[in-house]
């Protein structure tokens, strides 16, 4: 049987065709949502936020169903990756993680896609509510990638990719079964330091969470050399 349909009608990239139709119905949705809010938006809407939270950044309101629209450039990306990589055929035996990965980053993406609408209409009111909500979608998503590590298959596009975890399966392995646990940790960390930016300067708010998300991945890059290193001399 072929193995592009021996899992229950999944493709290369281990997505089910109706996950793939769903989600570019609803991000084509999105962009029409997008569309018929435009009119009810001032000429100007707020398109960055500092570090605080506050809106920093204005652009013209037909900015909006352009970034409405990203999502389905992220879709078309996610749908050619497994395509390019040579060993795309471990997308199909990871566990489910880049169907989960692709349905909640395109989510993701298209919630953030909103705020422009939604501070024009006095929605975001609040310091460090955009921190909440973006460290928060940050966190859940680092804690179900480190969740679901363990469960990546050798390949050369997702997971932690080192020359040592491309060399070496067991490397690869052992890696990414300690680099869940760096991830879930730092997600944690993240999102708990959503609630307090409020309560940080801003400096401190945006060091803390480069050095928890950097630290997550450095930790396991190190470790991914310690293996090698300890299989060599060993």
């Amino acid at each position: 049987m072929n193995d592009n349909n021996s899992r229950g009608g999944q493709g290369m990239a281990g997505i089910h065709a109706y996950v793939w139709i769903g989600l570019v119905m609803i991000s084509l949705l999105n962009v029409m949502a997008h569309l018929i809010a435009m009119p009810t938006l001032p000429e100007r809407i707020p398109v960055h936020w500092g570090v605080d939270g506050s809106a920093d950044g204005w652009g013209p309101r037909w900015v909006a169903p352009i970034l409405g629209a990203l999502p389905l450039v992220l879709l078309a990306l996610f749908y050619a990756t497994p395509r390019l990589d040579p060993k795309g055929s471990a997308y199909t035996k990871s566990g489910g993680f880049y169907q989960g990965f692709v349905i909640a980053f395109t989510i993701f993406i298209g919630a953030i896609g909103w705020f422009g609408e939604l501070a024009s209409w006095g929605l975001l009111a609040g310091r460090g509510m955009v921190n909440i909500i973006v460290s928060g979608g940050i966190g859940a998503l680092l804690i179900g990638m480190g969740n679901y590590l363990p469960r990546i298959r050798q390949n050369c596009t997702l997971g932690i990719k080192t020359p040592w975890t491309l060399a070496d399966t067991d490397n690869w392995r052992r890696t990414h079964r300690f680099g869940g646990g760096c991830f879930m940790v730092g997600g944690v960390g993240i999102t708990a330091l959503g609630f307090m930016s409020g309560l940080l300067p801003e400096s401190w708010f945006l060091v803390a969470v480069i050095m928890l998300t950097a630290g997550s991945i450095a930790v396991a890059y190190g470790y991914s050399y310690l293996i090698r290193r300890k299989s060599y001399n060993g």
